[in-house]
């Protein structure tokens, strides 16, 4: 998540500004730009407590899974409702989401 997150990211803000035939959400560029402010640096936190082994490592995986699953649950619910996307663009977001989702359970459950 560390390098991929922003190469796909400058990825779709530069479709959506090199190319005028292609159309993004408004709410997609705002995810981004949310994701690039918030989340990537705290997802750079997590990698370097998980490995170092720091004590607030799951706590930052938690708020990092929320806000990850938001982010892509706003993003499929859009793809699916739009009847527009091909299922090879759904099936790239899909592990994003569980991903996240591995994160808030990481950040849930206790460590003994």
């Amino acid at each position: 998540m560390v390098i991929w997150t922003p190469l796909i990211d400058i990825g779709h803000i530069l479709a959506r500004y090199g190319n005028t035939n292609f159309s993004i959400p408004r709410f997609f560029v705002v995810l981004i730009l949310v994701e690039h402010l918030l989340v990537w640096p705290l997802c750079i936190a997590n990698f370097y407590g998980i490995f170092t082994g720091k004590p607030w490592a799951k706590k930052t995986c938690f708020i990092y899974g929320v806000g990850a699953a938001i982010s892509m649950v706003a993003i499929l619910s859009e793809m699916v409702r739009s009847l527009g996307a091909s299922s090879t663009l759904s099936s790239i977001y899909v592990p994003f989401l569980g991903f996240a989702l591995i994160s808030v359970l990481n950040g849930l459950v206790p460590h003994y």
